[in-house]
């Protein structure tokens, strides 16, 4: 056999395997591709075997106990009336934990405050004696500031007392590391 007619004969058994291998890439694509639309057709409509509960999340949420008698949600802002770094986060974080909705924190209009002081916007007043009680400190630190107009019940501002309040060592907790 002359030397051309052998490599003809090797390109075109050549290209047949070439051809064979990709009918078999394409028929191994077709069954993955198959067996994925059977998996979903299943799981849509014959979905027996499966059975999906979700947790409650309700439960998972720390309620005071105005809230479990009232059911609602004391709304807070804290300001930082000491320029204490990070104080106003520790105390959201803490009072957070303690089921009270923190709206906001941030710097009070002068770090002047030597006392920690609760202003009550609107609502009833339980709701500031609630904040009170988790803060330990005095009812007579709660001072009427009636404004309908702000979308929180409470602000509570950290005066320069913040070492003696009871509830600093639990807030202490509450601190970010870094």
């Amino acid at each position: 056999m002359p030397l051309r007619n052998r490599r003809i004969k090797k390109k075109n058994q050549s290209k047949k395997f070439l051809k064979l291998g990709i009918n078999l890439g394409t028929l191994l694509l077709l069954l993955i591709v198959l067996g994925f639309f059977y998996s979903g057709i299943d799981r849509l409509f014959y979905n027996d075997g499966i059975n999906i509960e979700y947790p409650d999340l309700g439960a998972l949420i720390t309620q005071t106990q105005y809230e479990k008698n009232t059911g609602h949600k004391i709304q807070v802002e804290i300001w930082n009336g000491c320029g204490i770094p990070k104080l106003a986060q520790m105390y959201t974080n803490f009072l957070r934990s303690e089921g009270i909705d923190v709206l906001a924190s941030a710097n009070a209009d002068n770090f002047d405050y030597l006392k920690t002081i609760i202003l009550h916007h609107r609502g009833a007043i339980e709701r500031a004696l609630t904040v009170a009680d988790i803060m330990k400190i005095d009812k007579n630190s709660i001072i009427e500031d009636h404004d309908d107009n702000l979308f929180f019940d409470l602000t509570l501002i950290l005066g320069e007392d913040y070492l003696l309040l009871p509830s600093y060592r639990d807030a202490l907790m509450h601190q970010q590391p870094f």
